[in-house]
Order: C-alpha cells, then sequence, then structure tokens
C-alpha cells in the first residue's frame, strides 16, 4: 500500500494503492520456476509410464497462469480520497473500471463498522448513501484514516 498526503489550508488528499512487490521481470523468474520444475518432474514420470501425470501439471500451469494474469491486471488499481472546501471525491480504479463519487464535505459522517472477525471497514455516510472507503488498508490505518477523515469532514453532526 502507498499513501500520498497533501495537506495545504484547504486541500487534503490520499491516495491507496495494494503493495506489488514483485517487479515484471521478478513476476517473470517466478512463473518461469514454477513451470519448468513441475514440467521436468511431469515428464519424468511420463518417461516411467505414468503418462497421466501430463494433463494435471497442464491443468497446474493454466491456474498458475490465470492467477498471474489475475494479480497483474489489478496492479494498477488504486482509491483515491481528495477533499477541498466545496467537494469530498472519492476515486477508485479497479481493474479496467474507473469510478468517482462526488459529495458535499459539509454533510459527510465517517461511519465505522466492526465485523465479528474484528475486521473495520469505513463508510461515508452522506444524503442516505454510504461510500466503503480504505479497502487498500491494514486496520490501524483504517482508524487513522478516520480520525483525519472527521476531522476534516461532517461539521454538521459536530457538537
Amino acid at each position: 500500500m502507498q499513501v500520498l498526503d497533501v495537506d495545504s489550508c484547504n486541500s487534503y488528499q490520499v491516495t491507496f494503492k495494494p503493495n506489488c512487490s514483485l517487479s515484471a521481470r521478478g513476476k517473470t523468474k517466478v512463473v518461469v520456476l514454477l513451470t519448468v520444475i513441475p514440467c521436468c518432474i511431469a515428464i519424468g514420470f511420463a518417461l516411467i509410464g505414468a503418462w497421466l501425470v501430463l494433463p494435471f501439471v497442464g491443468l497446474e500451469i493454466f491456474a498458475l497462469g490465470f492467477a498471474f494474469y489475475h494479480v497483474n491486471s489489478h496492479e494498477s488499481d488504486y482509491e483515491s480520497i481528495s477533499i477541498d472546501a466545496n467537494n469530498l471525491v472519492v476515486e477508485r480504479c479497479t481493474g479496467q473500471h474507473k469510478s468517482q463519487q462526488i459529495i458535499n464535505p459539509y454533510w459527510v459522517k465517517v461511519a465505522r463498522h466492526e465485523l465479528p472477525n474484528g475486521e473495520l471497514r469505513l463508510g461515508l455516510l452522506s444524503h442516505g448513501r454510504e461510500i466503503e472507503v480504505g479497502r487498500y488498508l491494514t486496520r490501524k490505518q483504517r482508524e487513522s484514516l478516520a480520525e483525519q477523515l472527521e476531522k476534516r469532514t461532517g461539521s454538521f453532526y459536530r457538537n
């Protein structure tokens, strides 16, 4: 997860991205390694007569390729929250789908939902709808984000 935080007099922006620790070259090395070793073992078994191993290795390689394709297609996902004097903008990019939701920060209330498994979910409530935020964050980071957002939004709800 990467966080970009810009805080000036009237604006605030934070961007969350999933942690992609492997480079493209590193992913290629992992895929090759996880493909070559099972193929060599399967060929060895096929040479001694257990040829039925080959279709299963093919299935394993297909599943591995699909998993890496899925991870690679979500490598550039992000979630961004920006606040200025008039707008709170939540922008999301998931795969090829981008969405943007704009609400007035004056009317926003930060909702914390404690799940039975101990996970904390954050939502921004405004005009009867809720926008979930902080998907790429840990519990501690979500708590910190909630405090930051509460300072900058929802003046209607403050006493």
